[in-house]
Protein backbone atom coordinates (compact mmCIF):
# COMPACT_ATOMS: atom_id res chain seq x y z
CA UNK A 1 0.00 0.00 0.00
CA UNK A 2 1.43 3.38 -0.98
CA UNK A 3 1.91 6.13 1.58
CA UNK A 4 -0.92 8.14 0.00
CA UNK A 5 -3.32 5.21 0.26
CA UNK A 6 -2.30 4.64 3.87
CA UNK A 7 -3.03 8.27 4.71
CA UNK A 8 -6.42 8.12 2.94
CA UNK A 9 -7.25 4.84 4.70
CA UNK A 10 -6.25 6.21 8.11
CA UNK A 11 -8.28 9.38 7.54
CA UNK A 12 -11.32 7.29 6.61
CA UNK A 13 -11.01 5.24 9.80
CA UNK A 14 -10.75 8.40 11.90
CA UNK A 15 -13.79 9.92 10.18
CA UNK A 16 -15.86 6.79 10.71
CA UNK A 17 -14.82 6.68 14.37
CA UNK A 18 -15.83 10.31 14.89
CA UNK A 19 -19.18 9.79 13.17
CA UNK A 20 -19.79 6.65 15.23
CA UNK A 21 -19.04 8.47 18.47
CA UNK A 22 -21.53 11.18 17.54
CA UNK A 23 -24.26 8.73 16.53
CA UNK A 24 -25.50 8.22 20.06
CA UNK A 25 -29.20 8.54 19.50
CA UNK A 26 -31.23 9.17 22.65
CA UNK A 27 -29.08 9.08 25.76
CA UNK A 28 -31.07 7.25 28.44
CA UNK A 29 -29.76 8.12 31.88
CA UNK A 30 -29.36 5.60 34.68
CA UNK A 31 -31.56 7.44 37.15
CA UNK A 32 -34.64 6.75 39.22
CA UNK A 33 -37.78 8.65 38.33
CA UNK A 34 -37.26 11.00 41.27
CA UNK A 35 -33.66 11.63 40.27
CA UNK A 36 -34.69 12.22 36.66
CA UNK A 37 -37.29 14.82 37.70
CA UNK A 38 -34.73 16.56 39.91
CA UNK A 39 -32.17 16.65 37.11
CA UNK A 40 -34.79 18.00 34.71
CA UNK A 41 -35.44 20.89 37.13
CA UNK A 42 -31.74 21.68 37.43
CA UNK A 43 -31.23 21.65 33.66
CA UNK A 44 -34.61 23.22 32.81
CA UNK A 45 -35.66 20.27 30.65
CA UNK A 46 -38.70 18.07 30.23
CA UNK A 47 -38.70 14.31 30.96
CA UNK A 48 -39.05 11.54 28.41
CA UNK A 49 -39.72 8.00 29.66
CA UNK A 50 -39.68 4.78 27.69
CA UNK A 51 -41.89 2.43 29.71
CA UNK A 52 -40.97 -1.09 28.63
CA UNK A 53 -41.01 -4.75 29.62
CA UNK A 54 -38.09 -7.13 29.21
CA UNK A 55 -40.24 -9.62 27.27
CA UNK A 56 -41.72 -7.00 24.91
CA UNK A 57 -40.66 -7.40 21.27
CA UNK A 58 -41.73 -3.91 20.08
CA UNK A 59 -39.82 -2.42 23.04
CA UNK A 60 -36.64 -4.13 21.84
CA UNK A 61 -37.33 -2.90 18.30
CA UNK A 62 -37.48 0.69 19.53
CA UNK A 63 -34.20 0.37 21.40
CA UNK A 64 -32.38 -1.34 18.55
CA UNK A 65 -33.73 0.57 15.56
CA UNK A 66 -35.41 3.84 16.57
CA UNK A 67 -33.84 5.36 19.66
CA UNK A 68 -30.41 5.24 17.97
CA UNK A 69 -31.49 7.70 15.26
CA UNK A 70 -28.99 10.60 15.09
CA UNK A 71 -31.47 13.42 14.48
CA UNK A 72 -33.91 12.13 17.06
CA UNK A 73 -31.11 11.82 19.61
CA UNK A 74 -29.81 15.32 18.96
CA UNK A 75 -33.26 16.82 19.55
CA UNK A 76 -34.23 14.71 22.55
CA UNK A 77 -30.86 15.07 24.31
CA UNK A 78 -31.09 18.85 24.01
CA UNK A 79 -34.57 19.17 25.47
CA UNK A 80 -35.27 16.11 27.64
CA UNK A 81 -33.90 14.00 30.44
CA UNK A 82 -34.59 10.53 29.05
CA UNK A 83 -35.23 7.49 31.22
CA UNK A 84 -35.96 3.83 30.60
CA UNK A 85 -38.29 2.35 33.21
CA UNK A 86 -39.29 -1.30 33.39
CA UNK A 87 -43.05 -1.26 33.93
CA UNK A 88 -42.81 -4.36 36.12
CA UNK A 89 -39.97 -3.33 38.45
CA UNK A 90 -38.82 -0.42 40.60
CA UNK A 91 -40.71 2.77 39.76
CA UNK A 92 -42.55 0.95 36.99
CA UNK A 93 -45.69 -0.42 38.70
CA UNK A 94 -46.45 2.93 40.36
CA UNK A 95 -45.89 4.73 37.05
CA UNK A 96 -48.21 2.28 35.27
CA UNK A 97 -50.88 2.94 37.90
CA UNK A 98 -50.45 6.73 38.03
CA UNK A 99 -50.89 7.11 34.27
CA UNK A 100 -53.30 4.18 33.80
CA UNK A 101 -50.96 2.39 31.39
CA UNK A 102 -51.86 -1.05 30.11
CA UNK A 103 -49.50 -1.86 27.24
CA UNK A 104 -45.85 -1.80 26.22
CA UNK A 105 -44.10 0.13 24.94
CA UNK A 106 -45.57 3.41 26.12
CA UNK A 107 -43.59 6.63 25.86
CA UNK A 108 -44.38 9.47 28.26
CA UNK A 109 -43.47 13.13 27.91
CA UNK A 110 -43.67 14.82 31.34
CA UNK A 111 -42.94 18.22 32.80
CA UNK A 112 -40.83 18.69 35.91
CA UNK A 113 -43.89 18.28 38.14
CA UNK A 114 -44.65 14.91 36.52
CA UNK A 115 -47.71 16.17 34.64
CA UNK A 116 -48.40 14.27 31.44
CA UNK A 117 -47.78 16.40 28.35
CA UNK A 118 -47.88 13.74 25.65
CA UNK A 119 -48.14 9.97 25.34
CA UNK A 120 -47.27 7.53 22.56
CA UNK A 121 -48.45 3.92 22.77
CA UNK A 122 -46.72 1.30 20.64
CA UNK A 123 -43.62 1.18 18.49
CA UNK A 124 -43.47 4.15 16.13
CA UNK A 125 -40.84 5.78 13.94
CA UNK A 126 -38.25 8.38 14.93
CA UNK A 127 -40.15 11.12 13.10
CA UNK A 128 -43.30 10.54 15.15
CA UNK A 129 -41.38 10.65 18.43
CA UNK A 130 -39.61 13.85 17.39
CA UNK A 131 -42.92 15.40 16.27
CA UNK A 132 -44.41 14.63 19.69
CA UNK A 133 -41.33 16.08 21.37
CA UNK A 134 -41.59 19.23 19.29
CA UNK A 135 -45.24 19.60 20.31
CA UNK A 136 -44.16 19.45 23.96
CA UNK A 137 -41.29 21.91 23.63
CA UNK A 138 -42.91 24.25 21.11
CA UNK A 139 -46.67 23.89 21.70
CA UNK A 140 -47.45 27.13 19.89
CA UNK A 141 -46.54 25.43 16.59
CA UNK A 142 -49.13 22.65 16.95
CA UNK A 143 -52.60 22.40 15.47
CA UNK A 144 -54.19 21.81 18.88
CA UNK A 145 -52.69 25.03 20.22
CA UNK A 146 -53.90 27.09 17.26
CA UNK A 147 -57.39 25.54 17.35
CA UNK A 148 -57.65 26.09 21.10
CA UNK A 149 -56.82 29.74 20.57
CA UNK A 150 -59.74 30.01 18.14
CA UNK A 151 -62.05 28.09 20.46
CA UNK A 152 -61.17 30.26 23.45
CA UNK A 153 -61.80 33.33 21.29
CA UNK A 154 -65.39 32.13 20.79
CA UNK A 155 -65.32 30.47 17.36
CA UNK A 156 -68.18 27.96 17.16
CA UNK A 157 -68.37 27.45 13.41
CA UNK A 158 -69.63 23.94 12.67
CA UNK A 159 -66.68 22.78 10.56
CA UNK A 160 -64.16 24.29 12.97
CA UNK A 161 -65.83 22.82 16.05
CA UNK A 162 -65.96 19.28 14.63
CA UNK A 163 -62.28 19.57 13.71
CA UNK A 164 -61.51 20.76 17.22
CA UNK A 165 -63.35 17.81 18.79
CA UNK A 166 -61.22 15.36 16.81
CA UNK A 167 -58.00 17.26 17.54
CA UNK A 168 -58.69 17.31 21.28
CA UNK A 169 -59.45 13.57 21.12
CA UNK A 170 -56.20 12.86 19.24
CA UNK A 171 -54.25 14.78 21.86
CA UNK A 172 -55.77 12.89 24.80
CA UNK A 173 -57.47 16.05 26.05
CA UNK A 174 -60.76 16.43 27.89
CA UNK A 175 -63.04 16.07 24.89
CA UNK A 176 -66.38 15.75 26.73
CA UNK A 177 -67.19 19.46 27.14
CA UNK A 178 -66.42 20.28 23.51
CA UNK A 179 -68.27 17.18 22.33
CA UNK A 180 -71.36 18.10 24.35
CA UNK A 181 -71.27 21.63 23.00
CA UNK A 182 -71.08 20.42 19.41
CA UNK A 183 -74.01 18.04 19.84
CA UNK A 184 -76.07 20.78 21.45
CA UNK A 185 -75.35 23.25 18.64
CA UNK A 186 -75.50 20.77 15.76
CA UNK A 187 -77.61 17.72 16.76
CA UNK A 188 -78.39 16.73 13.15
CA UNK A 189 -75.05 15.13 12.33
CA UNK A 190 -73.71 14.70 8.80
CA UNK A 191 -72.33 11.16 9.08
CA UNK A 192 -70.71 11.29 5.66
CA UNK A 193 -68.32 13.96 6.88
CA UNK A 194 -65.36 12.35 8.67
CA UNK A 195 -65.08 14.64 11.70
CA UNK A 196 -68.83 14.57 12.34
CA UNK A 197 -68.80 10.78 12.04
CA UNK A 198 -66.14 10.67 14.76
CA UNK A 199 -68.32 12.98 16.87
CA UNK A 200 -71.17 10.49 16.36
CA UNK A 201 -68.99 7.50 17.25
CA UNK A 202 -67.84 8.89 20.58
CA UNK A 203 -70.77 11.13 21.47
CA UNK A 204 -73.99 9.32 20.52
CA UNK A 205 -74.84 6.21 22.52
CA UNK A 206 -78.64 6.41 22.63
CA UNK A 207 -80.08 3.97 20.06
CA UNK A 208 -83.12 6.23 19.77
CA UNK A 209 -81.06 9.23 18.66
CA UNK A 210 -81.98 10.42 15.14
CA UNK A 211 -78.37 10.03 13.97
CA UNK A 212 -78.39 6.39 15.11
CA UNK A 213 -81.28 5.65 12.75
CA UNK A 214 -79.38 7.34 9.90
CA UNK A 215 -76.32 5.25 10.78
CA UNK A 216 -78.12 1.91 10.90
CA UNK A 217 -79.89 2.52 7.60
CA UNK A 218 -76.67 3.29 5.72
CA UNK A 219 -74.05 0.92 7.13
CA UNK A 220 -72.70 -0.17 3.75
CA UNK A 221 -72.50 3.35 2.37
CA UNK A 222 -70.82 4.68 5.48
CA UNK A 223 -68.43 1.72 5.46
CA UNK A 224 -67.21 2.77 2.03
CA UNK A 225 -66.40 6.19 3.48
CA UNK A 226 -65.14 5.32 6.95
CA UNK A 227 -64.05 1.67 6.74
CA UNK A 228 -63.52 -0.25 9.99
CA UNK A 229 -64.98 2.58 12.07
CA UNK A 230 -68.48 1.45 11.10
CA UNK A 231 -68.15 -2.05 12.54
CA UNK A 232 -66.40 -0.61 15.58
CA UNK A 233 -69.33 1.73 16.15
CA UNK A 234 -71.77 -1.18 15.82
CA UNK A 235 -69.88 -3.05 18.54
CA UNK A 236 -69.84 0.12 20.66
CA UNK A 237 -73.59 0.39 20.17
CA UNK A 238 -74.18 -3.06 21.67
CA UNK A 239 -71.96 -2.11 24.61
CA UNK A 240 -73.94 1.11 24.95
CA UNK A 241 -77.13 -0.92 25.26
CA UNK A 242 -75.62 -2.81 28.18
CA UNK A 243 -74.44 0.43 29.82
CA UNK A 244 -77.88 1.97 29.45
CA UNK A 245 -79.48 -1.11 31.00
CA UNK A 246 -77.04 -0.93 33.93
CA UNK A 247 -77.63 2.80 34.45
CA UNK A 248 -81.41 2.26 34.36
CA UNK A 249 -81.25 -0.96 36.38
CA UNK A 250 -83.45 -2.46 33.69
CA UNK A 251 -82.30 -5.76 32.20
CA UNK A 252 -85.15 -5.72 29.66
CA UNK A 253 -83.44 -2.89 27.76
CA UNK A 254 -80.94 -5.44 26.46
CA UNK A 255 -83.61 -7.44 24.65
CA UNK A 256 -85.37 -4.41 23.21
CA UNK A 257 -82.07 -2.85 22.17
CA UNK A 258 -80.84 -5.97 20.42
CA UNK A 259 -84.17 -6.39 18.66
CA UNK A 260 -83.76 -2.91 17.21
CA UNK A 261 -80.08 -3.07 16.19
CA UNK A 262 -79.41 -6.73 15.37
CA UNK A 263 -81.25 -6.89 11.99
CA UNK A 264 -79.03 -4.12 10.63
CA UNK A 265 -75.94 -5.79 12.07
CA UNK A 266 -76.89 -9.18 10.60
CA UNK A 267 -77.41 -7.71 7.15
CA UNK A 268 -74.11 -5.82 7.25
CA UNK A 269 -71.69 -8.22 8.95
CA UNK A 270 -69.79 -10.96 7.10
CA UNK A 271 -71.83 -14.17 7.67
CA UNK A 272 -68.71 -16.01 8.81
CA UNK A 273 -68.08 -13.40 11.53
CA UNK A 274 -71.72 -12.90 12.49
CA UNK A 275 -72.48 -13.52 16.16
CA UNK A 276 -75.70 -15.46 16.70
CA UNK A 277 -78.44 -13.27 18.12
CA UNK A 278 -79.18 -15.51 21.11
CA UNK A 279 -75.48 -15.81 21.88
CA UNK A 280 -75.08 -12.04 21.67
CA UNK A 281 -77.98 -11.52 24.08
CA UNK A 282 -76.50 -14.09 26.46
CA UNK A 283 -73.10 -12.33 26.46
CA UNK A 284 -74.69 -8.93 26.98
CA UNK A 285 -76.81 -10.23 29.86
CA UNK A 286 -73.69 -11.70 31.46
CA UNK A 287 -71.99 -8.32 31.19
CA UNK A 288 -75.04 -6.73 32.77
CA UNK A 289 -75.04 -9.17 35.69
CA UNK A 290 -71.32 -8.63 36.29
CA UNK A 291 -71.77 -4.86 36.36
CA UNK A 292 -74.72 -5.11 38.73
CA UNK A 293 -72.89 -7.26 41.28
Amino acid sequence: MTLAKKIIYAFAIITISIQTSLAEGIIFQDLTLKQGLEKAKKENKKVFIDVYATWCGPCKYLSKNIFIDDDLGAFMNEHFISLKIDGEKGDGPELMSDFDLSSYPTMLFLNQEMDLLKKIVGAVGADEIETAGNAVIFPETTSIYKLTQKYDAGDRDREFLSEYVVEVLNNDGDVDPVLAEFLELYPDLNLKEYNEFIVFCIGVTDINHASMETFLNDLSGLSELHGEFVLTKLNMTFLGIVNQAVESNDRSLILSGVEKVYPFYAEFEDPEALVDKDELIRMMQEMYEEEME
